[in-house]
Parts: structure tokens; sequence; C-alpha cells
């Protein structure tokens, strides 16, 4: 139930704070950042940063995520939910609590993993359901990719209709928000029958230029052909991006042969990241019942 902030106004150093509460009773438990971090599934830095107070609260889901890694009962949960509501920014101005900087200054040229992910059908659908509709599931997708991104230390960049376009510092971490995005995306059908089958994921790693919309460079040029190639719950990477994360657990790379991408003029490898799949331990042990004689 939304709080009832009336008369909350140059209050809010005697309200607690979204950190605080998850510092607390992180340090009572006697767990690290990491293994929170780990249990919620989202990157230790990101844990950090909610912390220190310098971040906004992340969505509900992954609120409830943290309070199950923190062994939260039900009250304790629903003050953690409550106290997040403080973090939104037109709250935070109510309560005279100072804004917070959402996006780092960026510096003049950087190494990022960009990730871009394009709704598959998304034409058609509009064609279908109307402009209406079609701006309701472009909505829809902004926000499970921002969860997304965020959950994986990442940053939604910029969306454009039903386009989504994220930076990491972190290729592994990069992958895994691919795989999280194919994951939360067949999840929303359940709620959203007409939805389309599937989101298309392109990701490359270089130096690009901050600019005022964004950023330029090669490796964002090559995520976004490497996307236009990806069907419907792919994600088509670079071989840069498996250089630096060679082993990302329940992924597995695939090679996809070269294609000649647009606007590049030599041919590029590219490779599947398609989930690794659970081999049972009895089908490679050994048979007991073989012998060496023939």
């Amino acid at each position: 139930m939304p709080m009832d902030l009336s008369g909350l106004a140059n209050l809010g150093q005697f309200l607690p704070r979204f950190g605080d509460m998850l510092r607390d009773h992180r340090t009572l438990l006697g767990l690290s950042v990491e293994e929170v971090a780990a249990a919620a599934g989202i990157a230790p830095s990101a844990l950090r940063e909610l912390e220190a107070n310098t971040r906004t609260a992340p969505p509900k889901h992954t609120i409830i995520l943290l309070a199950e890694a923190l062994r939260m009962n039900k009250g304790q949960r629903n003050d953690l939910l409550e106290v997040a509501e403080l973090d939104s920014s037109p709250v935070r101005a109510m309560l005279g609590r100072p804004a917070l900087e959402t996006a780092p200054k960026a510096p003049s040229a950087a190494i990022f993993v960009f990730l871009i992910a394009d709704i598959r059908g998304y034409t058609r659908y509009t064609e279908t359901y109307g402009d209406e509709a079609a701006a309701r599931l472009a909505t829809g997708f902004a926000e499970l990719a921002r969860g997304v991104f965020e959950r994986w230390d990442g940053r939604l960049v910029e969306v454009r209709g039903d386009e989504a376009l994220g930076a990491f510092a972190s290729a592994r971490q990069a992958v895994r928000a691919a795989g999280d995005l194919h994951a939360n995306w067949a999840a929303a059908l359940a709620q959203h029958a007409d939805w389309p089958r599937g989101v298309g994921v392109g990701l490359d790693i270089g130096e690009a230029v901050p600019v005022e919309n964004g950023y330029r460079g090669n490796a964002l040029n090559r995520a976004a052909r490497l996307c236009s190639l990806a069907g419907p719950g792919e994600t088509l990477i670079s071989p840069g991006v498996v250089y630096v994360a060679p082993h990302v657990e329940g992924v597995r790379f695939v090679p996809r042969g070269q294609e000649l991408l647009k606007g590049f003029p030599e041919p590029v490898e590219i490779l599947l990241a398609a989930p690794q799949p659970v081999i049972d331990a009895a089908e490679t042990a050994p048979d007991s019942d073989a012998t060496s004689d023939e």
C-alpha cells in the first residue's frame, strides 16, 4: 500500500534510509556484500552503492530478492518496500533529501560492453493492435530492460521505440544480462499473451566516446548489426566479448560463422551465447559394469 507522505516535508533526516536498512540487516547476519549480492542476483558494486545511499532503490522484484537474501520476515520486507518508496526522486525532494547522481560523469573515452536489444515482430504487432498498444509494449519493454540492466550493474542509455541500448563495464555481466532479458521477456508473456514471441540481442565491446545522448564508436555499431541478425531469443556476440569473458556460468559460446556487416569492410566472426545444458553426472560417470576385457 502506498505510504501517506503528507506532512513529511523536511523530515527526511528522521526517516530510515533504504541503504542503511540493507547494511544494518546484512552486518547483523554477518554476511558479506558478495554473499548477499550473489543470493539476490545483483552485482556487488551495485549493492555497495545501495548501502552507501548513492544509488536509488531498485525495482520491486529486486527488493524482494534482497529481503529474501537478508532473511527478512514479512513485516521487515514490507518496511523495506515502504522505505524504498522514499528513494524516488519526487519523494526525496519532498523530504528535503538531496537528489542522487543517477549517471556518473563519463570520461572522454572508455571501454564499454554494449548490449542492444530489439523486439522481434514489433512492426507487425503495431499493424495488428495499433499505435496505443505498441506504445504500451515499448514502455513495458523499456521498464523490463532497465530493471535487468541495473541488476547486472549496467545502465540503460537509450530507448528508441522497440530498441534498448545498455552499457556495461563487465563483459561477463553483460552476457548474463542478455540471458536475464530473454528469461524476463518469456515470463512477461504469461501476462501479455499478445506480445511478440521474443527479443533479439547483440553484444560487442570496445572504446566509445560519450556524446550528449549516448555514445559513438564502432563497438556500438557492431552491436547494432549483430542485434539485427539475432532471431527471437538469441544473443549474438563478437569474439572480443568472448576474449574478455571466455567462461560465463550457464552459457556456452557457439560459432555461427562470419558475416559481412553493413558499414564494415571485412567479414566479422559471430558467436551465439546459448544456455549451457545441464549435464547429469550419471551420464558422464564410467559404467560400473564395464570391464577392460574384450
